[in-house]
């Protein structure tokens, strides 16, 4: 920006010697501040003294706070207020007229280079200010006279205060307590004699009447000769943090006290089916102890049925596959003896998404399994008896749709089971009989009568009816609903057409 045209396609041509690209040269501040915002250029050489209402210094002042371009002053003279009106624009070099080549290039290079560490450490101090200022600590530092020097967002927050209103206070005038003031004092003397860090805790009553807990460290703050110019501190409120320790530890009491007193088997193990811990309940269903069963596989007090079905259960936990699981299994004891257990597992899943140590839930269900045994050699008996009964026996569902026969009644009649169990009881009903068989029929599920009695005739599979001599009753569930109506009979005569 010269105002002198032939200097300044001098220095432009010697500018290009020596590589560098001149954008454009300018002979007033008006146009070097459009021309700047244009092109934006990585420096500007600035003639003091320039055509029109804004000189060279009031220029470089505009354009470094629009645009943040490092300035070169050039000029022949300067009086002391024009310096002093220089420096306050922050130039990055000043060279004399008439101008050196060599010296001009050193300058532009210094002054590029300078720019780029400024540029660097304002950013690096904004992102220190962003964590200063995001951190939910009270950040702040005093001076050797004990006076706030800087204060983050989290301390203007709680004091209801700007940092500029907290800037230049003593922790007296901020509110502290006389004894907390001398408290402070007394170790930050500390700090400063003994040029290390130190630590202490506190606790204070806020407006709100609760009493807060802190942490406070104390650090010194050195100047560039290594000198103690103040102390930086850090409180921390312990308050919800001891809430949170004290919740955890009721949960890890209560869970130790459901773990100790449980009686179903609970079981800690690794990923591989080791046992790393387990409660008493288990031991008693196991017959073995702790220290016995640490030196065990799953496998070893495993039927020998249920093992690879379950290591295939861990395999599919351990790549996140499933959940959990859940298996019905038998178990040897110590004693040989074989006893069933409902089995729940599940690994914990680290932060980086690996399972880790598992926890199992073991339900002793062999009482269970007994009966549903006796159940089965129950129902079993009484099919037998069923199917092997010298009178006719035969169930409906609610909607009369025979759902099982025994093989008299269907010889009786001459269907198959198949043939049989496809139809309702009003299909083979003689039609003289459906009236008063479908009135019956409907007190049944109504709950008017819980039976009845009657003579019926049914229709064989020839074509002929056949009467019977029956007994219907409803069966219940044991939320007394009905489920089924058996129907139970013989034969009173041959035949009737």
């Amino acid at each position: 920006m010269e105002d002198e045209a032939i200097t300044a396609m001098d220095i432009r041509n010697s500018l290009s010697n020596f590589g560098f690209d001149v954008v454009g040269i300018v002979d007033s501040g008006d146009k070097a501040i459009q021309k700047s915002g244009e092109l934006k250029p990585d420096l500007i050489l600035m003639d003091i003294t320039l055509k029109g209402d804004i000189d060279g210094i009031d220029a470089a002042q505009e354009i470094k706070t629009l645009f943040d371009i490092p300035v070169i002053y050039m000029s022949a003279f300067t009086d002391e207020n024009t310096y002093e009106r220089l420096k306050l624009t922050s130039p990055y070099g000043f060279v004399s007229k008439p101008v050196s080549s060599e010296l001009l290039i050193v300058s532009i290079e210094a002054a590029v280079y300078k720019h780029d560490l400024d540029k660097k450490l304002a950013e690096s101090e904004e992102y220190l200010r962003l964590i200063f200022d995001s951190s939910k600590d009270y950040i702040y530092s005093h001076d050797l006279d004990g006076k706030i020097t800087s204060a983050n967002k989290c301390l203007c927050e709680a004091l209801n205060l700007s940092e500029k209103e907290i800037i230049g206070k003593t922790d007296f005038e901020l509110g502290f307590t006389e004894k907390m003031c001398e408290e402070l004092d007394k170790i930050r003397s500390e700090v400063y004699q003994t040029d290390s860090t130190a630590k202490y805790f506190n606790s204070f009553t806020l407006p709100d009447g609760k009493i807060h807990e802190y942490e406070v460290t104390l650090n010194p703050l050195h100047d560039i000769h290594g000198e103690i110019v103040g102390i930086s501190e850090v409180t921390r409120d312990l308050t919800e943090q001891k809430m949170l320790k004290k919740e955890l530890n009721e949960v890890w009491e209560l869970f130790q006290n459901l773990y100790n007193n449980a009686k179903v088997g609970i079981v800690m193990g690794n990923t591989k089916g080791r046992i790393l811990n387990c409660n008493s309940a288990f031991e008693n269903m196991m017959g073995y102890s702790l220290d016995e069963l640490k030196n065990m596989s799953f496998e070893e007090f495993t039927h020998p049925d249920y093992v690879e079905k379950e290591l295939a259960l861990l395999e599919n936990l351990r790549h996140g596959k499933i959940k959990f699981y859940e298996i019905e299994k038998q178990f040897i004891r110590k004693d040989k003896k074989i006893i069933w257990g409902k089995v729940t597992g599940g690994f914990g899943i680290s932060t980086n998404g690996k399972a880790v140590n598992s926890l199992i839930i073991v339900e002793n269900i062999d009482e269970r399994k007994k009966t549903e045994q006796e159940i089965i050699n129950y129902a079993t008996e009484l099919k037998a008896i069923f199917d092997m009964s010298g009178i006719a026996l035969a169930a409906v569902d609610t909607n009369g749709h025979w759902i099982n026969v025994n093989p008299f009644f269907l010889n009786e009649l001459g269907y198959t089971e198949q043939e049989f169990l496809k139809l309702n009881h009003l299909d083979i009903t003689h039609p003289d009989d459906i009236e008063k068989t479908s009135e019956l029929f409907s007190k049944l599920l109504s709950g008017e009568i819980d039976d009845y009695r009657l003579r019926k005739r049914y229709e064989t599979k020839d074509g002929e009816f056949k009467c019977f001599y029956l007994t219907v009753k409803v069966v219940k569930d044991k939320n007394n609903n009905i489920k089924s109506v058996i129907w139970a009979g013989h034969p009173i005569d041959s035949s009737i057409n």
